[in-house]
């Protein structure tokens, strides 16, 4: 092996010298510094009257819905109105070309893609006998629709796109 001559030294030498300071290690708090943090705690104040003793105000909000919003609603009574078959789907982000092809394989089978606002939805599924499907509009969802039911079919093309989930 290789030996350094007599009165040699390496120009770099690497000697750890002392430990690292480890400062990650969890520590309990005083106990006069715990004491201190609970005596300044905040208490807020109790209101003066409880609030089960106020009325609560009588002003009726008559919140008018835009014309915009009343067509589509009359648009989805009429889709629920007039088809047989109903699928909701959720609807995850997905390039336009595949909508346009999945649009294309539903429309086939003679199934339609609706996309609907939950906003306009919600209303009309309330006063509808369709109220147990309201759970199911909380993000995006898409309609599929068909004046027969092709459940087959729709399952089939369905299988093939998993952005888009067959909620009810």
């Amino acid at each position: 092996p290789f030996s350094f001559p007599s009165g040699w030294l390496p120009v770099l030498q690497l000697v750890r010298q002392g430990s690292k300071a480890v400062t990650r290690h969890w520590k309990a708090m005083h106990f006069q510094r715990q004491k201190l943090l609970a005596v300044t705690e905040y208490v807020a104040p109790r209101p003066a009257i409880p609030p089960r003793c106020i009325a609560p105000s009588r002003k009726e909000k008559t919140e008018e819905v835009d014309p915009y919003t009343r067509l589509l609603q009359r648009q989805l009574e009429e889709v629920f109105r007039t088809n047989r078959m109903v699928a909701i789907c959720q609807f995850n982000s997905m390039p336009g070309e595949d909508v346009v092809l999945l649009r294309h394989y539903l429309r086939k089978h003679n199934i339609e893609v609706k996309f609907v606002l939950n906003e306009v939805a919600k209303p009309v599924l309330a006063k509808s006998k369709y109220k147990n499907l309201l759970p199911l509009f909380v993000a995006r969802n898409i309609l599929l629709v068909s004046p027969e039911l092709k459940a087959k079919e729709m399952l089939r093309v369905l299988k093939g796109v998993p952005q888009i989930n067959l909620l009810g």
